[in-house]
């Protein structure tokens, strides 16, 4: 294991430790005045979703997200798709993206926005609201021990690295943006489908980790419905479902970017490969079409009809190109990491004894 992929490691225990466990432990110290205290918090699914799984996610998502990215980025550049005379205009994206990203003012904006959003849902809420585990159970309202740790240090440190993610996305998006605006030098007949660009499609597999902490979250506070109610609400599915939806098509936006650059380039191929094809196949048929044209076993050993097939080949790729670069399996990887953390809420939403009787019916 490479020494940063272990750093991330410490990172993210270091951020479970921080967020999760102290609540454990003030809540279990709350118990010895109060019977429910610990027992409240161990029963809130969705704070196990948000402080043990989804805040660590987003610190492991930083050993896969990272180098992906630099990859794509360089490959504009390795690949010849910016040429020369606009490379300058390249590198000069690439710094100033990198300048922003270590900016030690958008850390620190984060920090104060997450706070800010803190208060704002403390202050919003009534104290009936709150969590028993959260509140002291005195005659006047009042935070635990517990609800203080969460409130100022459990909460704003989750909220700084799903805010700090969404900064970083958002340089993501403006560096496609001002790449896409260059002259790239795009081959409609690439045989990627996407005239040379469909690693781009690769960056929803490199966002797969961090769009699962979202989702963690909100399967977390599903969870913790079906353990008090036993179900969903129809209204509470349709938010969960938008809300899996709007995560997955914001990854996938900086991606149209390039579409008007990809349309061009199938025009333009579409005419000059188009003409090609043209004069390929009148070729092709005044050498061996028409009934005066007789074929024996020598034609097999003929160039022809190989080269034609070939052409026509590379023509389709050009037809077919996609306007989108992004491919199924990208897609795909960013859907199962959107849906997976909701597994277990289906486990506890069907009845122990429906599962069972599904299972015998898939063997009888």
């Amino acid at each position: 294991m490479m020494d940063g992929q272990l750093n991330v490691g410490r990172r993210a225990l270091i951020v479970a430790a921080v967020g999760w466990a102290p609540l454990v432990v003030l809540a279990g110290i709350q118990s010895a005045m109060r019977s429910d205290g610990v027992l409240s918090l161990l029963w809130e699914l969705g704070a196990h979703a948000r402080y043990l799984i989804a805040a660590p996610l987003l610190i492991l998502a930083e050993a896969q997200c990272a180098p992906r990215l630099n990859a794509i980025v360089r490959h504009f550049a390795d690949a010849g798709l910016v040429t020369d005379k606009d490379r300058g205009r390249y590198d000069a994206a690439v710094a100033s993206t990198r300048a922003l990203l270590s900016s030690n003012t958008a850390e620190i904006v984060v920090i104060a926005l997450a706070y800010l959003c803190v208060s704002a849902a403390a202050f919003s809420l009534s104290f009936d609201q709150f969590p028993a585990w959260h509140k002291t159970g005195a005659l006047a309202p009042a935070f635990s021990p517990a609800g203080w740790w969460h409130v100022l240090v459990s909460l704003p440190l989750l909220l700084t690295l799903l805010f700090g993610w969404a900064w970083r996305f958002a340089l993501w998006a403006h560096l496609l943006w001002r790449i896409a605006r260059i002259d790239l030098r795009l081959l409609a007949s690439h045989p990627d489908g996407a005239a040379g660009l469909a690693v781009l499609g690769y960056s929803l597999r490199a966002f797969s980790l961090v769009a699962m902490a979202p989702a963690t979250i909100v399967a977390g506070r599903s969870a913790q419905i079906v353990l008090v109610h036993g179900a969903l609400s129809k209204d509470t599915t349709i938010f969960s479902a938008g809300l899996l939806l709007a995560v997955g098509a914001l990854f996938a936006v900086p991606l149209f970017f390039f579409t008007p650059v990809l349309m061009r380039a199938l025009q333009r191929g579409s005419f000059e490969y188009g003409a090609l094809a043209n004069q390929v196949g009148f070729a092709f048929e005044e050498q061996w079409v028409g009934r005066n044209r007789l074929a024996d076993n020598s034609a097999l050993e003929r160039p022809d009809f190989s080269a034609t097939t070939d052409l026509y080949a590379i023509v389709a790729n050009v037809y077919s190109l996609r306007l989108v670069p992004v491919d199924l399996k990208s897609i795909a990887s960013l859907g199962v990491a959107l849906l997976l953390p909701f597994v277990p809420v289906v486990f506890m939403a069907l009845p122990a004894e429906q599962i069972l009787a599904d299972l015998k019916n898939l063997l009888f």
